[in-house]
């Protein structure tokens, strides 16, 4: 059976998981899913997680859903060119997927939705600041690691650049100020020269904004 991809393109959470599918060549079918798509509130959905959210991921009678889990289980397996070789490098990989999810996407997630999402009578521009501040420090700590480190678990990609890789396109697209942080913005740059980055990750999300 041919693993199963389920959710949408526009998806920051779903072209993670497409990214590294790409970056191993790993034969799968996607089924859109999520937001204009629906299916999310289907029964058959649900038994496939209860968060009835996407991605999930089917395998061989396996089905998971959260989108690092996935990753994680990629690397572990078909995608095995995304894990670091040693321990300490894949604990540093764990480090900064953890980092992604706790610090980094809120705030991002907060301005995406102040400046794209939401139609302009329901912006806040006390909220869109706060959001700022928090994203800047968060990038202030992904700039000083990159200063000191190619990719985020040390002398290789790996699957914790596309963790926090995947959002990056829409930080540099967005119509926000962004201080100059070198380090940051060649590893950005690193990226956007990677093929399976500009098909899965660099495209439209004009369909995501607000009225």
């Amino acid at each position: 059976m041919t693993p199963t991809l389920w959710g949408r393109a526009t998806s920051v959470n779903v072209q993670k998981v497409m990214w590294a599918l790409a970056e191993c060549e790993i034969a799968h079918t996607r089924i859109d899913a999520g937001g204009r798509f629906g299916r999310t509130e289907t029964d058959e959905f649900g038994t496939m997680t209860p968060m009835r959210r996407v991605p999930v991921w089917q395998e061989d009678g396996l089905t998971l859903w959260e989108s690092h889990a996935i990753l994680r289980h990629l690397a572990r397996g078909p995608a095995a060119a995304l894990w670091p070789e040693t321990s300490a490098e894949q604990a540093t990989a764990d480090q900064w997927i953890e980092f992604t999810t706790t610090t980094l996407l809120p705030p991002l997630i907060g301005v995406f939705y102040q400046k794209v999402r939401l139609a302009l009578p329901d912006r806040s521009a006390d909220l869109l600041s706060t959001h700022l501040g928090g994203l800047d420090a968060a990038l202030d700590i992904l700039d000083a690691r990159l200063a000191d480190s190619p990719w985020l678990s040390g002398p290789s990609f790996s699957i914790a650049d596309i963790a926090a890789g995947s959002p990056m396109y829409r930080y540099f697209t967005m119509d926000i100020p962004r201080p100059h942080r070198p380090a940051l913005a060649d590893w950005y740059a690193r990226l956007t020269r990677r093929s399976a980055y500009r098909e899965t990750v660099m495209t439209s999300y004009d369909e995501l904004r607000g009225a």
